[in-house]
């Protein structure tokens, strides 16, 4: 097994990303990649996420802050310099999220905090999340990667991020401010270089070698790089497509929040546009294509339900029975 890691000075969240993904895809069949990054005055959202309902996208633009979109699910997280991104890079027979998450932990640990793993994908200190994950794998590759709140400025945080009232109810508080802490209150004298020093000694100790350290990818010298930065950039991936509607449903479930829109021509689903903060991807875009030119009846989508794809796992095929529950629960 061959180790690497990779520490950034580039603050441009398109670029990061970009970068993320290429050394995802790209990456040795026995390594595996520690990539430390930050992003400047940054809101990230999740690959099915519906920007206008997770961010105050006015402000954003007024105060010159970036939106980006992610390959992986999940929730929208702000970035600012007080933050450190880490992304665990693995081939599939290596990956393992608790040895991943073990990295982390040990790494706080051994600067005098302890952190526990809490709920789906929260790394927290005396339950306030500091830490806050996603995963995607695609052909064998994946990555796990996450923010580490150094010292990040929570008015900003406040001010760009708009959670829903039945996620906060969910985690038992009454904001996203009350639900997160950072680091410098358990280590005041924190900075990148230390977090990043603990990070990359953890790294070794967890996975038992001597990592290498590579330079950064540069989009000025890499076409590969520079071909992914338009996609990350452009306003088609960040806002994603939007489509007038008809019907619309918001539920919270135990996998995320799930938002359907559905654009009707009489008794017919014409389109639908199906956001989620779920830290699974694909079940969401197979699904909008099933119900497009389905009826809007409750027998017609309970029929969908038995004839869902065969490459669904289970947790996919559960999570389209509930949106489709959903729906048939709005006919009442």
């Amino acid at each position: 097994m061959k180790l690497t890691t990779i520490i950034t000075d580039c603050t441009n969240p398109y670029v990061n990303l970009a970068a993320e993904e290429l050394l995802t895809m790209n990456g040795g069949p026995d390594e595996v990649i520690l990539y430390l990054w930050q992003n400047a005055n940054t809101v990230v959202i999740g690959k099915n996420q519906n920007p206008w309902r997770e961010c105050k996208v006015e402000a954003m633009e007024e105060n010159g802050a970036h939106l980006a979109r992610r390959l992986s699910g999940g929730g929208a997280v702000y970035h600012d310099l007080g933050n450190l991104n880490f992304t665990i890079i693995a081939p599939q027979d290596l990956y393992s999220v608790p040895k991943q998450n073990q990295v982390i932990l040990q790494a706080v640990e051994d600067l005098g905090i302890h952190a526990e793993v809490t709920g789906r994908n929260d790394l927290t200190i005396d339950g306030a999340k500091f830490s806050g994950h996603a995963y995607y794998s695609s052909h064998g590759r994946c990555y796990h990667h996450g923010t580490l709140m150094m010292d990040v400025n929570f008015d900003d945080l406040s001010n760009y991020l708009q959670v829903s009232k039945a996620k906060l109810k969910s985690h038992g508080v009454q904001s996203v401010r009350s639900r997160v802490t950072n680091l410098s209150t358990y280590r005041t004298d924190i900075n990148k270089d230390m977090l990043c020093h603990s990070l990359i000694k953890s790294f070794a100790n967890v996975y038992g070698g001597t990592p290498d350290s590579r330079p950064a990818l540069n989009p000025d010298t890499d076409p590969a790089l520079a071909e992914l930065v338009k996609k990350y950039s452009s306003e088609e991936w960040r806002y994603g497509r939007r489509i007038p509607f008809d019907v619309e449903l918001d539920e919270r479930r135990s996998w995320g929040n799930i938002n359907a829109q559905l654009s009707m021509k009489g008794e017919t689903i014409q389109e639908a546009r199906l956001y989620s903060d779920s830290l699974d991807t694909t079940v969401f875009p197979e699904l909008e294509g099933l119900l497009a030119g389905r009826n809007y009846t409750r027998s017609s989508l309970e029929e969908l339900k038995d004839h869902l794809p065969a490459d669904l796992n289970q947790q996919q095929v559960e999570i389209a029975a509930d949106i489709l529950d959903a729906i048939c629960g709005q006919m009442e």
